[in-house]
């Protein structure tokens, strides 16, 4: 019985990985509808590694396939990549969740749904050096930071804010090469006034890009660990 269970398992995750193992990005993508109403056709999906940077969860990438962006964002997030590599070499930097192959509800989350929105797990720092938490997979999500960016396990890690900021504007700034804009940065309110400090964080502040204002107490809290970035095509 243990064995028919265990094959049973099997075959379901190969199955759920198919889509993924087979994918090949082609042409251009379609998003429809709204952030939080919406659907992606011919989605491009996100390799699960590169130079500098690589998936959050296996688990998120091969079995729940929720990796997959419109394609102007694709090329804008791997771009955005190439130039932190130049500005931080060595360095890993760590994606969350974009959306599903065909878009729709990747339940939590209420928007992903036309593959123009994708998180980031903040950058972090370990007695200044770099850390990834890589291990944590899923559970990244789960990880808390205080109002100035420290994590509440361990107050030695903290949040780059330079870092994360100098990323944000490599984003806007290869969006608009790719026919885009951020349109929504979603942040916990608390760590602005950290991120705006910083040299590149004046910039960002200075640039107008928009980050939510108001957010629920549960919204809030929970994008103390990532930002979540919002794509607007521009054409």
């Amino acid at each position: 019985m243990k064995f028919k269970i265990l094959l049973l398992v099997c075959i379901l995750a190969t199955g759920a990985a198919f889509a993924q193992l087979t994918h090949r990005n082609t042409g251009e993508s379609l998003s429809l509808g709204d952030y939080n109403k919406g659907s992606l056709q011919n989605g491009y999906l996100l390799p699960r590694t590169g130079k500098n940077f690589q998936c959050y969860s296996w688990i998120s990438y091969y079995l729940l396939g929720r990796e997959y962006t419109n394609s102007r964002v694709y090329r804008t997030v791997l771009a955005a990549y190439q130039a932190m590599e130049e500005r931080c070499p060595g360095r890993t930097f760590i994606y969350m969740e974009s959306a599903r192959r065909k878009g729709g509800r990747p339940f939590p989350h209420r928007t992903h749904q036309n593959g123009l929105s994708i998180d980031f797990m903040s950058p972090l720092v370990w007695h200044d050096r770099p850390k990834y938490y890589n291990g944590l997979g899923l559970f990244r999500y789960l990880l808390s930071f205080d109002a100035t960016g420290k994590s509440t396990l361990n107050s030695a890690v903290k949040i780059d804010f330079e870092v994360l900021a100098a990323h944000l504007l490599l984003l806007e700034k290869h969006a608009r090469k790719n026919g885009l804009m951020i349109s929504k940065i979603i942040l916990k309110i608390e760590l602005k006034d950290e991120l705006f400090a910083t040299e590149s964080g004046k910039k960002l502040k200075a640039s107008g890009i928009y980050f939510a204002q108001n957010l629920t107490p549960v919204l809030n809290e929970a994008h103390d660990d990532h930002y979540h970035v919002d794509f607007k095509l521009l054409q």
